[in-house]
């Protein structure tokens, strides 16, 4: 009999940091890159695995998602009941959700608005792309924090709804994709790969702010991490 040996998953970054744990909920910061789930090339090493691993027999319920490469906050709740409760609260537009992202170019306006329809089915790569007639309702609220001498802008992204990959493929649509974004390029062109190395630039978008009622006090709580270097202001 003819063995083989396992497949080697590529490396992630792995310093996971909990910010927050109680009874009902678990706030986790998320480095880059890191899959959220298993799939493709990954399947030990992930986000839900290994809090699987620290947290084990009990695991902790992802209640939303961010993409490999984006960094930042991470909502989990501890049983199926306060998952739901928190999903629902995302489903009807209640969190608060903010985002730094820094892109390629100058807007014009100092904030606007993003509402194309994206696409329901991945394509390439498993990447969505904006569908006029036929994609999901998508709305993103943007605000000029810097214009960097470099050609780039810092932003403060506010998601109205939570779409698959929605800042990136926005920006991308506006021709100021996300800086270090291997999938969505200039001039709405898509890349050869959706998930960075840890050898890569970092893809520049973070998870900032969440805001949402505790499902145990129903106290509006609000959290902050802390921001990537790449969102300091330059000259």
């Amino acid at each position: 009999m003819q063995l083989f040996p396992a497949e080697t998953e590529p490396d992630v970054a792995t310093d996971i940091r909990v910010l927050h744990e109680d009874e009902a909920i678990l706030i986790v910061h998320k480095p880059a890159p890191l899959p959220m789930h298993a799939s493709g090339r990954f399947h030990r090493n992930t986000l839900q695995n290994l809090l699987n691993l620290a947290y084990a027999p009990k695991y902790p319920r992802p209640v939303h998602r961010l993409d490999s490469n984006t960094t930042g906050l991470v909502l989990f709740a501890r049983t199926r009941h306060f998952c739901r409760t928190l999903q629902r609260q995302f489903i009807d537009g209640t969190v608060d959700k903010r985002y730094l992202v820094r892109a390629m170019g100058h807007p014009e306006q100092d904030q606007f608005v993003a509402e194309s329809p994206i696409s329901c089915d991945p394509e390439i790569m498993g990447t969505r792309t904006i569908d006029q007639e036929n994609g999901l309702a998508a709305r993103t609220d943007f605000t000029v924090l810097e214009r960097s001498a470099d050609g780039t802008s810092l932003l403060e992204a506010k998601l109205g709804t939570g779409r698959t990959n929605q800042i990136r493929i926005h920006l991308w649509d506006l021709g100021h994709p996300v800086v270090g974004d291997p999938a969505y390029l200039l001039d709405r062109k898509i890349g050869s790969t959706q998930t960075l190395s840890l050898e890569d630039p970092p893809m520049q978008l973070h998870a900032w702010k969440l805001s949402f009622v505790h499902p145990l006090t129903s106290d509006r709580i609000a959290f902050e991490s802390a921001r990537p270097p790449w969102s300091e202001v330059r000259a």
